[in-house]
């Protein structure tokens, strides 16, 4: 039983304050000693008692860093979908084109290189641009080694299916100690 000192008379504590908000309506004393609900006490609409008193911009601030959060993660996901769909695209499209096998000569080389910052290690990938006897070039991913053996100004036979390198065979060019014939043929 707890007693209070009130003008020096000892009561209750719990009946001194039951006794004087008793005619306010129902109340109820939160943990850290202000009241849950005093939106029926005149002078406290909307305000609230307490220690969390202050916290209610915090709340607000709390939904906004929840709403940021999962707007990232739309935003990743998102990414990742049309990624997997823009692969699984390119892949079928390819599919369905035709193998075409073209002569075409070697324009130009390019790498890109990407990753190897820190500890991670780089990734490079190897293109090759090629140009059709009609003009039209078109430019492909090929491998490591196909693209050591490939020069600039090289002619040949490209054979290619979408935006896929097949195989690229080099037309025969003339060795030291052979000569031409008009027919485009050589021999020794």
């Amino acid at each position: 039983m707890v007693t209070c000192n009130f003008a020096g008379r000892k009561e209750r504590c719990v009946m001194a304050v039951t006794g004087i908000f008793s005619s306010l309506g129902r109340l109820s004393v939160d943990g850290f000693g202000g009241f849950d609900d005093m939106s029926g006490v005149p002078g406290f609409e909307g305000n609230q008692s307490g220690f969390f008193s202050g916290f209610n911009e915090f709340g607000a601030m709390g939904a906004f860093v929840q709403i940021v959060i999962a707007i990232v993660f739309l935003v990743v996901a998102g990414g990742i979908v049309y990624a997997i769909f823009s692969s699984v695209r390119t892949w079928s499209s390819n599919n369905a084109a035709a193998v075409l096998t073209l002569h075409s000569r070697v324009v130009t080389k390019r790498t890109e290189v990407s990753g190897g910052s820190g500890d991670s290690s780089a990734t490079t990938m190897y293109y090759a641009t090629f140009e059709f006897d009609n003009g039209e070039r078109v430019e492909l991913n090929v491998g490591g080694q196909m693209y050591g053996m490939l020069v600039e100004q090289d002619r040949g036979m490209l054979t290619y299916q979408g935006t896929r390198f097949k195989h690229f065979e080099r037309d025969i060019q003339p060795q030291s100690g052979q000569t031409e014939t008009r027919s485009g043929q050589f021999y020794m």
